[in-house]
């Protein structure tokens, strides 16, 4: 992005509290095809969405528990990694539960890659998953142990790069260099 079109956006939003459009412990971030910028609230165990603007527009709450991540797929589905509860929650852009992805020790960060497969950082087993997202099915996971992995992104040519913080640097999966 150009800094002329960082410019243009808010400068801040949001604020410290548990009321609407106040944050405790923001953790995870997504915008969706429309502009919407989704926020895990990982201290008040909800996600928010807003306007770029920053207006407040819709709040999933209720059955999240320490969420810490956040994805949107290009038909608005959002994926939230409800890391307390220790799975991945998928509802509909109007907040609508549509399943869960289970068997996780710790998910942090979710993603999607160009097919709308659904990339999931698990810390909790050391590992990053792929998942169908029409059917839920587990596809692949990474093929080596990561130690504390915190962040998780496709490259779009079949590799998944993870931030690795228990050694301290980024490591790449997959057939693209």
């Amino acid at each position: 992005m150009a800094t002329s079109e960082v410019a243009a956006l808010p400068r801040a939003f949001g604020g410290p509290g548990s009321g609407p459009g106040q944050f405790r412990a923001p953790s995870g971030i997504a915008v969706d095809v429309r502009g919407r910028v989704w926020v895990a609230d990982t201290g008040n165990d909800r996600v928010q969405a807003f306007t770029r603007d920053g207006a407040l527009v819709r709040v999933l709450a209720g059955r999240l528990k320490a969420p810490e991540g956040v994805a949107v797929d290009a038909a608005g589905n959002v994926y939230v990694a409800d890391t307390g509860n220790r799975r991945v929650v998928q509802f509909s852009w109007w907040g609508g539960f549509v399943r869960e992805f289970g068997g996780f020790g710790r998910p942090r960060a979710v993603a999607l890659d160009p097919a709308g497969r659904l990339l999931v950082d698990d810390a909790g087993q050391r590992r990053v998953a792929r998942f169908d997202t029409r059917t839920g099915a587990a596809l692949t996971d990474t093929t080596e142990p990561i130690s504390s992995p915190r962040d998780v992104a496709d490259d779009g040519l079949g590799g998944v790069w993870v931030a690795e913080t228990g050694n301290h640097r980024i490591v790449h999966f997959g057939a693209s260099a």
